[in-house]
């Protein structure tokens, strides 16, 4: 029979070595019915799908309904998830219908073409501040030019625009974003490639010239 204090001690190396494993190994564990990895899952993923549902709906009271409900069809359906498939892109699924649905019952889901492009080259952030050649403090720099280029991709098409955050920020592959999204590769390939082309158009030459030059500390990754 273990002892107390060795029973404590295997406790604690479960608790680590759950706080090491990948959402998939997590996910696996919860089918087989431990809670304490339900807990783990939703430590690690409640902040990047804050994040992620916070882009598609803006400030909103509904994030936390809309969190809190992807948990709970995790929960509630975790033995319906294809561990093998990848946990990630499927509770960005639910994320992204629940918010869906938010801006329908807000009115502001959009009517035109998810795919649509902009019309205009303009962009009103970079026009209201001077060209900072020789910036004096290189984080203000690089945090200018991250909200230079978020601004921008709010004014890509949604379909590229949600594509463009899944692979930039949060870092999802070709066929992740594709079950995200509920589409295939290719198709996130192409949105990708003209979510590129859009942003060269709608960022100033200096902003550009900064992102294919040094890399921004703690950047996302570049799109293809």
């Amino acid at each position: 029979m273990l002892s107390g204090q060795k029973l404590a001690s295997d406790e604690a190396h479960e608790r680590e070595e759950r706080g090491h494993a990948d959402e998939n190994d997590l996910l696996r564990a919860l089918q087989e019915g431990d809670n304490d990895a339900f807990v783990a899952l939703m430590k690690r993923m409640e902040s990047p799908l804050r994040r992620y549902v916070r882009r598609l709906i803006g400030d909103s009271e509904a994030e936390d309904d809309i969190v809190q409900d992807v948990f709970f069809n995790l929960y509630r359906k975790s033995d319906r998830i294809d561990a093998r498939r990848g946990l990630r892109p499927y509770l960005f699924r639910m994320a992204r219908n629940r918010c869906y649905d938010e801006l329908r019952r807000q009115g502001r889901f959009q009517t035109v073409s998810l795919d649509e492009e902009p019309e205009g080259t303009s962009f009103s952030l970079a026009e209201t501040l001077p060209d900072p050649a020789e910036p004096t403090d290189e984080l203000a720099h690089w945090l200018f030019i991250q909200l230079v280029v978020r601004e921008a991709m709010e004014k890509l098409p949604e379909n590229q625009r949600q594509a463009l955050i899944l692979y930039a920020e949060e870092h999802m592959s070709y066929a992740e974003i594709a079950v995200a999204t509920n589409t295939n590769p290719g198709t996130v390939r192409s949105r990708l490639s003209h979510a590129r082309r859009t942003l060269r158009r709608l960022v100033p030459p200096w902003v550009l010239d900064a992102l294919d030059g040094e890399a921004m500390p703690g950047a996302a990754r570049k799109v293809p």
